[in-house]
């Protein structure tokens, strides 16, 4: 299948969000821009490494990676720089804040990442209920425990492989809660603190509760966690006195081709992303960008900075259209036929990622300042 066949769907995103960048603007971040461009191509890309995926599952009924490098590295490589981003940026909250107010950043995680998390679940149990007609099974405990502890939804109402119906794309959701608990960890270690309070030993104790309890249900992939050491030690090298004397040339237009002949060996070389090797290149392509390489100017353009400040909605939701676009397919589709048809599929999602952004994820994080000074008052 041809690279190319991404670039009519490609121009459809594009339009679609410079249009809502034009009505509602992304919100200024001065000194982040760069970064929150490059999370919304990296959403866009998930988004096309799963069509990839429904072509081929329309011919064999079986979920598997693409062959081709690039359509694997497109989805692969953008988890791996969802990892990436949240490694350094939150890493270097705890390099630059002399005091970190824990109740606020794990309140501002919640509230970002479970709205519309539960959200999707809460449609997916209702897709999956109506495919499965009258279901013979129920919603079980374990069912109920993989969705609150955001591990997503396998199988349902005896349906095999329910996770077809989103692309499973919940499963990065443990990743990040695993490396956020870690933080009061590595603080401690950081800081050396020589007296802990008892609400902060409480915290810890819960925090190592969550990291066990996830790490025990759904296991860890050590390659995975090559990102976030690759996120943490680009934060590291920012911070480097060093690096001050490298930063004229990696942010410059030298910088920008040395990423993108870095990006086309990766894709040449490398299969998988989820190998050390592979990590370590992708440590290598985001340092740049942390530094503000914007890549010629793309990266802080409105469009991409739109396509940013929606990029969850983007992730979690691309599966439910894919899904309703793509489950009637036949196996004599074409690949022409079948990327025509992600041109309205990515308008669709683009349009309901700025909705959801609007509706649900906008909300819940502006309760974030005012329930987080709620919860200070009760600690005692």
């Amino acid at each position: 299948m041809s690279p190319f066949f991404i670039l009519l769907p490609l121009s459809a995103i594009f339009a679609v969000a410079f249009i809502l960048a034009t009505l509602w603007p992304a919100v200024e971040f001065k000194k982040w821009q760069a970064l929150d461009g490059l999370r919304g191509l990296a959403a866009v890309c998930v988004f096309f490494h799963h069509t990839t995926i429904w072509f081929h599952f329309t011919k064999t009924n079986q979920w598997v990676p693409p062959t081709a490098n690039f359509f694997n590295q497109l989805g692969q490589g953008a988890v791996g720089i969802f990892f990436l981003l949240t490694a350094f940026l939150f890493w270097g909250k705890l390099r630059d804040e002399p005091q970190i107010d824990w109740v606020r950043l794990f309140l501002s995680r919640i509230l970002r990442l479970s709205p519309l998390y539960l959200t999707s679940m809460a449609v997916m149990v209702g897709i999956a209920y109506l495919a499965a007609g009258r279901p013979a099974t129920g919603l079980g405990w374990n069912t109920l425990f993989t969705v609150v502890s955001f591990g997503g939804i396998a199988d349902i109402f005896g349906i095999k492989n329910a996770f077809v119906i989103n692309a499973g794309v919940t499963w990065t959701l443990h990743y990040e809660w695993i490396f956020y608990c870690a933080l009061p960890f590595w603080a401690l270690a950081l800081r050396g603190y020589k007296r802990l309070r008892v609400v902060g030993g409480i915290g810890l104790v819960v925090a190592g509760a969550v990291i066990y309890l996830m790490w025990h249900a759904y296991g860890v992939d050590s390659d995975m966690l090559m990102f976030f050491a690759a996120g943490i030690l680009s934060a590291e090298f920012c911070r480097w006195p060093g690096a001050l004397r490298l930063k004229a040339f990696l942010i410059s237009a030298w910088g920008s081709a040395l990423v993108l002949l870095l990006l086309v060996g990766l894709v040449l070389t490398f299969h998988s992303a989820y190998t050390v090797g592979a990590a370590i290149v992708y440590g290598l392509i985001f340092t740049p960008i942390a530094l503000g390489n914007d890549m010629f100017g793309i990266l802080t353009t409105g469009t991409l900075r739109k396509l940013g400040e929606v990029s969850y909605g983007i992730y979690l939701l691309q599966g439910f259209v894919l899904y309703a676009f793509f489950r009637s397919a036949t196996v004599r589709e074409t690949p022409l036929d079948h990327w025509l048809w992600a041109i309205p599929a990515a308008v669709v999602l683009v349009v309901l990622a700025q909705l959801s952004f609007t509706l649900i994820e906008r909300p819940a994080m502006n309760r974030v300042i005012p329930v987080s000074a709620r919860l200070r008052q009760l600690r005692f």
